[in-house]
């Protein structure tokens, strides 16, 4: 059998930016034209703020614009800015608030500092708070995908559940009463951590960070996959779970007769990024430091084996996670969010999925927790949750 020649790593440097938050960064989303919008929970110091802070480009630099703080009626001790993501549109925004629901903006609102935000509640009550943590919204806008952590979906038995929200807009383009929340999916596992839309459109990607003692999924004789003894956090659990969802089904009925397939991944998989072909599927797997690809074609067809490859990350807890550079490398934000190892970014040659590795290691503050990249392709935007900064990493190639 002949040896594959050697994946050659392209040469390249990257050079680091601070930038102050008003509050605890957890994500940042970057608009075509360079603004940056940052998703932030206050904490507690003077002049922090739950709500979405709007940096502008000025000679190559950052400068915070304004703060969109949250409306009072929505702060409570269940509310908290999670991710942030724009509209296939690029005018428009969704994230995760917590207790009280999916929040959308128009990004011109953002920018004109006074946007208070339309908002979509989960089903969440004080006993049974959703936690509401990313919006994924669908090409034609219709509709949008709700990550909802801890929320019950009616009838399941699973903390967790997808929400399906049916968009309506008034003759100038706004968020309109209609827009409403029509039904949720659970996926058999609990925890819901993260999802991403496929670059088509046609398949949510969705994980669950423990799975259900019950639920049937692919992979239970792969141990990279199928594991017990998982400890997060002081708490032990078996391994999560990979769910793919068709989302035209999901919105003509939102429940379980939507799910695709369901793949065992590892301890706690959290956050995805997939490759611009739709072929390669990457997860971020926190409680076993390491990522997974998966073929996304035979996550349908033959689910356990789907696993084309994995990779330790080079630090502690990794959770954001994004390709970069024609999907040859994929840039990792080690959160070390439970403190009992390393809290870094790193960089990974993923560009043959069996043999990716670790190839540059970038220091971070603290608790480290989502990469964005920028629509140059060479930044990356990286949100420090613990020290109240926005990483600005600059990737030069040579």
């Amino acid at each position: 059998m002949m040896t594959p020649p050697p994946v050659m790593t392209p040469g390249f440097t990257a050079t680091s930016t601070l930038v102050a938050t008003a509050g605890k960064p957890f994500e940042a989303a970057v608009s075509s034209n360079g603004t940056v919008f940052v998703s932030l929970t206050a904490d507690g110091s003077p002049g922090s703020a739950t709500g979405v802070q709007v940096f502008s480009q000025s000679n190559g630099t950052l400068q915070s614009s304004c703060v969109n703080p949250l409306p009072a009626e929505l702060l409570g001790s269940n509310t908290a800015f999670a991710n942030l993501s724009f509209f296939p549109n690029g005018t428009d925004l969704g994230g995760g608030i917590g207790f009280p629901g999916a929040i959308f903006y128009n990004a011109a609102g953002l920018v004109g500092c006074n946007a208070p935000g339309f908002v979509v509640g989960q089903g969440s009550t004080s006993a049974n708070n959703a936690g509401t943590i990313a919006v994924a919204a669908t090409p034609d806008g219709k509709f949008a995908f709700v990550a909802n952590e801890s929320g019950l979906a009616p009838g399941a038995g699973t903390n967790g559940n997808i929400g399906v929200v049916a968009i309506q807009r008034d003759s100038g383009g706004n968020f309109t009463s209609g827009t409403t929340l029509i039904g949720q999916i659970a996926t058999g596992g609990n925890a819901i951590a993260g999802m991403m839309l496929s670059p088509d459109g046609t398949r949510l990607y969705v994980t669950s960070e423990i799975a259900a003692g019950g639920t049937v999924a692919a992979g239970g004789g792969n141990p990279v996959l199928s594991k017990s003894g998982c400890e997060q956090g002081g708490v032990s659990s078996i391994n999560g779970l990979l769910t793919v969802v068709d989302v035209s089904k999901a919105e003509a009925a939102p429940n379980a007769g939507a799910i695709l397939a369901t793949v065992d991944a590892g301890c706690s998989p959290v956050r995805l990024s997939e490759t611009a072909d739709a072929t390669t599927l990457w997860v971020t797997v926190r409680g076993d430091d390491r990522v997974l690809a998966f073929d996304t074609a035979k996550l349908e067809s033959h689910p356990n084996n789907a696993l084309l490859g994995f990779a330790a990350t080079g630090g502690t807890a990794p959770v954001g996670v994004r390709l970069f550079h024609n999907d040859q490398l994929l840039a990792v934000a080690n959160s070390n969010r439970f403190l009992t190892g390393t809290a870094n970014a790193t960089i990974l040659n993923v560009a043959s999925p069996s043999a990716a590795g670790v190839v540059a290691t970038i220091s971070t503050g603290n608790f480290p927790r989502e990469i964005t990249v920028g629509p140059d392709g060479t930044t990356l935007y990286l949100t420090n949750f613990d020290s109240d900064t926005l990483q600005v990493i600059r990737i030069t190639f040579h």
